[in-house]
């Protein structure tokens, strides 16, 4: 798990800032509209700029100071990136995305990209969501201590994904990452509509 960091966008004085934008994903080819088992998720019309609780997250006590709904790019879906601050101004991140594809063919595709992509050490699978589900992490030091930490899920046509980035003067760990963009995760998830 790796915490981000959000630049100076209060005010403040600029920090070296860490990105805000989470691991490039890429877009599957489109395949075949059949899904499996006759399951299917729609997450078009999920509002999860409103709808994420941010409970979980509590305790780092972070404020945050914009969020931005931009659906995932090229797919249909929903998402939310929630730019944030720690209490000592350090910059946070928070991006929560819900794909929902035409088949689970293409949402095995975008899931097993997200691995060639990402750019993130793996962490390992993920059990108690979706039909497969793993994490990823990542630390760097752009002038503080700035901790990721991505977990994302597949379920029929529908990939789940949060990215939490943190930053400080030290890094956060990643197993407290991870819990907290599970949590999320899962959430999420339980969240979207069959369709």
């Amino acid at each position: 798990m790796t915490p981000a960091a959000v630049g100076a966008c209060d005010g403040g004085a600029a920090a070296p800032a860490a990105s805000t934008a989470p691991p490039a994903v890429g877009t599957p080819a489109t395949g075949s509209p059949t899904l499996a088992a006759g399951v299917s998720y729609d997450a078009a019309s999920l509002d999860l700029c409103r709808r994420t609780d941010l409970k979980p997250l509590a305790d780092l006590s972070l404020r945050v100071t914009r969020t931005d709904p931009k659906p995932p790019l090229a797919r249909q879906g929903s998402a939310c990136l929630f730019e944030m601050r720690t209490a000592d101004g350090h910059q946070a991140n928070l991006r929560v995305e819900a794909s929902s594809l035409a088949s689970a063919e293409e949402a095995g595709q975008l899931y097993r990209a997200t691995r060639q992509v990402t750019g993130m050490t793996v962490d390992g699978p993920v059990a108690g969501v979706g039909e497969e589900a793993e994490g990823f992490v990542k630390r760097s030091d752009p002038g503080f201590k700035y901790a990721e930490y991505l977990v994302h899920a597949r379920s029929a046509n529908l990939v789940v994904q949060v990215w939490l980035a943190v930053g400080g003067d030290s890094y956060l760990p990643e197993d407290v990452l991870a819990a907290k963009a599970l949590a999320i995760l899962k959430a999420t998830h339980a969240a979207v509509p069959r369709a």
